[in-house]
């Protein structure tokens, strides 16, 4: 079922148009990074750059190795030009206009690199190694390579930023990451100038080893690659400008911001479009990619004239159980009057100022959510006097907020006979887990010590359920005044992770045990299951897919948790 479910989402990403420019992108730049770095091993010696060299383009230029580079390209380039054909507004952002300038500019230094290290050998019959490179480019080309350099790589590290800058542990290192942004570049730089300037010390002045016939092929190729890369540019904006005239020129829907300004946009734009259109500050930690949930909007009116959420869309809302009418901006095209309410603060960076409370308007979390309920007891209050019921389930909730708080959990709320418990808040995804299985274990004794001393009053022992998940939520103060964020008091979690912990626990009461645990938080509590139990498949109300699960009569049957040792 796993292998179904991971099936699914594949086919989705698949679909998606966005995945296959991140995909192309992330092999394009696999093979810069390797490219910088050996041009770093300059300062360590020629011989060094020259073996790596060997190395690498043993894969680069071999068949398989060229036709992924020559695929990753052509998707890379074809599905940034048509994300720019979509742009309609020139307020996309500094950081998206950095992006998308370098991008458009990088090929008039990269054509003629390209062409005098890669035809120089079916023209020449020159090997384009090392020793070739550092003659043909230093000093003369040496600026050139700097801006190229300096172009591809801002190019690359952008769009690693807006894949990966709404992750919490990329936010956690990105001084890591900064650092090794500036870093990277400068020591391949510096590689490459200490070679060149020591071969050309060694070898002196010495001629091309291109005929005149030869060097003068090579010099029209590039002119002809250049000639049509202009072509296509100049294309490229004219299409663009045709269809912003035909966007003014169609007709309009007039989009409400609730709380805010009324605006009228040209039907067919992507909410988010229409934003930036009108100066309406939007957030967009991902630059308008469905990579993250920032932009998202609940539509307060119109919501039946808007078409369904395409498969990035789907793939983003589905992680973080986001209802029906909430939905992302950059996704959502608008075709007919609407009214939106944003939900999270304006500004492209995303999160407010450090000064601000972050958890007042949530932040998205890897959590562990328990919940626990107290079975019967609707039946055994019954039975019993007002006063008695009240010390009874203060009895059972207080010792089981113990237990929950001594493993290092949180009590999110008490509900009637029942509890809510986040596990990870500030703490890794693992830790959680494992906390929240040891909390779950510590239960089954606390139940026992209670029932014995509860023996006499009791007609028959106190039972309890326990539904246990792990995920991505929305961590934040609901309805609460500000406060800091050292302060846990009125936090809460919402979205799908939490839905499905609490139908968990409903699935233990309809087994008649005493935990249901996803196989998701066996994994990342990192419990060994091989040998000890398989998952089980169950059903779950809400849910067209069934979910893989592990069920355990008692919770002290659960195995201990194997600590990660690697971090």
């Amino acid at each position: 079922m796993t292998s179904r479910i991971a099936l699914g989402r594949i086919r989705l990403r698949l679909r998606n148009p966005g995945f296959w420019r991140l995909a192309s992108g992330l092999v394009l730049f696999s093979f810069v990074l390797t490219h910088f770095l050996n041009h770093a091993l300059g300062l360590v010696s020629f011989e060094a750059m020259q073996t790596a060299q060997l190395w690498r383009t043993a894969i680069t230029r071999s068949l398989p190795g060229n036709a992924l580079l020559l695929a990753a390209a052509g998707l890379h380039v074809a599905f940034g030009l048509w994300k720019i054909l979509q742009i309609s507004t020139h307020r996309i952002g500094l950081r998206n206009l950095a992006q998308m300038g370098f991008a458009l500019l990088a090929p008039l230094w990269l054509i003629r690199h390209v062409i005098a290290m890669r035809q120089v050998t079916p023209v020449a019959g020159i090997a384009g190694d090392y020793s070739y490179a550092l003659g043909a480019l230093w000093p003369g080309g040496a600026l050139n390579i700097a801006i190229l350099m300096a172009l591809i790589w801002t190019h690359g590290c952008i769009g690693l930023y807006h894949w990966l800058g709404g992750r919490a542990w990329f936010r956690q290192t990105l001084v890591i990451w900064q650092f090794l942004a500036v870093a990277v570049p400068l020591l391949s730089y510096a590689g490459f100038a200490t070679a060149g300037r020591i071969f050309a010390a060694t070898l002196g002045t010495a001629e091309s080893p291109l005929t005149p016939d030869q060097a003068a092929t090579l010099y029209l190729q590039a002119e002809r690659a250049e000639r049509l890369y202009l072509t296509l540019l100049a294309l490229l904006v004219v299409v663009w400008l045709a269809m912003r005239l035909a966007d003014r020129l169609g007709s309009r829907v007039k989009v409400t911001y609730l709380g805010g300004r009324s605006v009228q946009a040209p039907r067919g734009l992507p909410l988010l479009a229409i934003s930036r259109i009108n100066q309406i500050p939007h957030a967009a930690v991902c630059g308008g990619r469905a990579r993250c949930s920032t932009c998202r909007v609940r539509v307060m009116q119109g919501a039946e004239g808007l078409a369904p959420p395409n498969a990035a869309e789907q793939a983003v809302l589905r992680r973080i159980g986001a209802p029906a009418h909430v939905r992302l901006a950059c996704q959502m095209v608008v075709q007919r009057d609407i009214t939106v309410s944003t939900l999270l603060p304006a500004g492209e960076e995303g999160p407010p100022p450090e000064t601000e409370d972050r958890l007042s308007w949530g932040v998205e979390r890897d959590l562990t959510v328990m919940f626990i309920d107290l079975r019967g007891f609707t039946k055994l209050s019954e039975t019993r006097l007002p006063y008695d019921t009240v010390f009874l389930l203060n009895r059972f909730l207080g010792h089981m907020a113990d237990a929950i708080e001594d493993s290092g959990g949180y009590v999110d709320k008490f509900m009637g006979d029942g509890i809510m418990a986040i596990f990870g808040i500030g703490k890794s995804s693992a830790e959680g887990a494992r906390e929240a299985v040891m909390a779950a274990r510590a239960m089954a004794g606390v139940l026992d010590a209670l029932n014995l001393s509860l023996k006499e009053d009791l007609p028959a022992p106190l039972a309890m359920g326990i539904g246990l998940h792990c995920g991505p939520a929305i961590l934040g103060r609901i309805g609460a005044s500000r406060q800091t964020d050292q302060s846990p008091v009125r936090l809460t979690a919402l979205g799908n992770t939490v839905n499905l912990a609490s139908r968990l626990e409903g699935k233990a009461k309809e087994l008649g045990v005493q935990l249901v645990i996803s196989a998701e938080c066996m994994e990342r509590a990192g419990i060994p299951t091989l040998g000890c139990c398989s998952p089980d498949l169950v059903t779950l109300r809400g849910l067209s897919q069934p979910v893989p699960v592990f069920v355990f009569q008692r919770t002290s049957d659960l195995p201990e948790p194997v600590m990660d040792t690697a971090g």
